[in-house]
């Protein structure tokens, strides 16, 4: 059994439900793992400047299946998990010998969209 399916499998066991959307294109659903990145200082992925200093820019690491190729995505693609809209703000192949075997990204949750 290869690295790839054995890490799909437990996605499918941990991860939520999502969708991908790019355009007019949606994915169908599958899983994957959403998990929030608290700390400021570790998950500043962008300058935001306010007037009053204050940031409530919320990130989320993702981790997907290899079936699901997130850096072939275009800037204006969102992953949906729960009602909710997420924009990648970056994304990455995690390969062992030369073989896909997950990716990750960075999510920021977007909000006021209806």
């Amino acid at each position: 059994m290869n690295r790839a399916n054995i890490i799909k499998r437990q996605l499918e066991k941990a991860g939520k439900t999502i969708c991908l959307k790019d355009g007019e294109w949606i994915s169908t659903p599958f899983n994957a793992c959403i998990s929030h990145l608290w700390r400021k200082k570790t998950s500043s992925f962008e300058p935001e400047y306010s007037e009053l200093g204050k940031s409530s820019l919320q990130y989320y690491l993702y981790i997907g299946p290899y079936n699901h190729d997130i850096t072939a995505l275009s800037e204006e693609a969102v992953a949906e998990v729960n009602g909710e809209q997420y924009e990648f703000k970056c994304a990455d192949a995690v390969t062992f010998a030369g073989e896909v075997i997950y990716y990750t990204g960075i999510l920021k949750r977007l909000e006021g969209l209806d």
